[in-house]
């Protein structure tokens, strides 16, 4: 036997020793005067069959057969997941027009353009090309989708006709989620929507205002309401972007938040302002897009305020973005087909488009090889591979094509032992209040 690779063991001012299996996801607090007999088992697995819980030890992976044996797992369930034919995504952008005029926005100076009948029809058709398909997921996205709600409903339509399993979710803004339109998220299908809320009321509406300047956190607020009285199935996901500019107001609009609406099929998290198509940072004064600080911010604002932001804990990832996996595209209004959603409006890196049937295998094979973490030898031997599933795979394509050196890796890997520490704390916290 052998001692996993991938356990991270670590010593707590607070909680004495943790050890963390990046694998298995594994979390075992070791008391401080059994940490010598850990060692021992650490330097030599075999001489101590007899250790207690030794059979669980080798279930969650402490313990190996082979040391690569658990990388060879995992990859193959990435590969299986990014070539599943049985699966399509989709990111659709009904247009790309917005009615928001929000201070980062990287789309400010894109067209309205809004999808036609005839490019829905060739999306249904493009759709229809994998044979294999059994099941399909949308995001709606945009600009603002629901600006074109018309072509979402349209297209939901031909899509539930396909006899598969259909889902949906959507990206908004969350202004235009009427009570009309909230009451037809059920037949659209759509299970969860992202809201964006940049703070309190006072810094969101000067941050995210309409294009004429007018406020919006109130009507947000407002339609969330009625859709989650409405809606029982819905869930939803609270966004904030977070920048220098607002993040020590994270607390106030928490707080704020939840005194209106506290419910449990609300998620709220921190996002990240950054810009990953310049060499630079937008606003470099402003942006703590960097990994260190986004797992620093969530660390601050447990230990002052107790806000737990559990989807930034250690996960499983596989990276199954749309960019990374074969049967995922993302498409613009007029049909244009691209592998990343960063690159809409941008002619130059459309891969085809489903009115005419054009596809561009040399820049489809860019994401999908080019910038395959699983070729890539300082992943393959890196114990946080299965946390950081290799990145922003955008992010890889420009550090190998046009050579420069963005950083890909995980907050995990620079934070690691604080973030073991969180995570004991939010588990202790959590008993606490059973």
């Amino acid at each position: 036997m052998y001692w996993s690779k991938y356990n991270i063991l670590s010593k707590s001012e607070k909680y004495g020793y943790l050890l963390f299996n990046t694998m298995s996801l594994a979390f075992i607090r070791i008391n401080e005067q059994d940490i010598d007999m850990w060692k021992k088992l650490r330097e030599t697995p075999d001489s101590y069959t007899n250790f207690q819980n030794y059979d669980f030890l080798i279930k969650a992976r402490i313990l190996v057969d082979n040391q690569e044996d658990d990388l060879n797992v995992y990859l193959a369930d990435v590969l299986k997941n990014r070539y599943n034919s049985s699966d399509m995504a989709l990111t659709i952008l009904p247009t790309r027009g917005c009615n928001f005029g929000c201070i980062y926005c990287y789309e400010q100076d894109r067209p309205n353009v809004l999808m036609n009948e005839q490019t829905e029809k060739a999306v249904v058709k493009f759709v229809c090309s994998n044979s294999n398909l059994k099941r399909l997921s949308v995001v709606w996205y945009g600009g603002e989708p629901l600006l074109n709600f018309d072509s979402m409903v349209r297209l939901t339509k031909m899509f539930k006709q396909l006899n598969i399993e259909y889902s949906a979710k959507i990206v908004s803004n969350g202004y235009l989620l009427t009570k009309e339109k909230a009451d037809l998220m059920k037949d659209l299908a759509i299970r969860n929507i992202q809201i964006t809320f940049d703070g309190s009321e006072e810094i969101h509406n000067q941050r995210r205002f309409l294009l004429g300047g007018q406020p919006t956190y109130r009507k947000i607020m407002d339609n969330l309401k009625y859709l989650l009285s409405i809606n029982k199935e819905i869930t939803i996901d609270i966004r904030t972007n977070i920048d220098r500019r607002n993040k020590d107001d994270y607390n106030k609009f928490y707080q704020d938040f939840k005194s209106e609406i506290n419910d449990k099929r609300v998620t709220m998290y921190p996002g990240f302002v950054s810009d990953l198509l310049s060499s630079e940072c937008v606003s470099p004064e402003f942006n703590i897009s960097e990994g260190g600080y986004k797992a620093q911010f969530i660390l601050d604002i447990f230990d002052k305020y107790g806000i737990e932001i559990k989807s930034f804990l250690p996960k499983y990832r596989r990276h199954s973005c749309v960019a990374s996996k074969y049967f995922a595209f993302v498409v613009g209004p007029e049909g244009e087909l691209y592998k990343c959603w960063r690159m809409v409006g941008n002619q130059k890196e459309t891969i085809g488009n489903v009115n005419d049937g054009s596809f561009d295998m040399v820049k489809f094979s860019k994401y999908l090889i080019g910038a395959d973490y699983t070729l890539d030898s300082k992943c393959l031997q890196c114990e946080f591979i299965t946390l950081c599933g290799g990145g922003c795979p955008l992010v890889r394509m420009r550090n190998k094509y046009e050579k420069i050196s963005l950083n890909h890796c995980c907050p995990e890997k620079t934070h690691m032992e604080q973030l073991m520490e969180l995570r004991y704390e939010m588990f202790v916290k959590s008993h606490q209040k059973q």
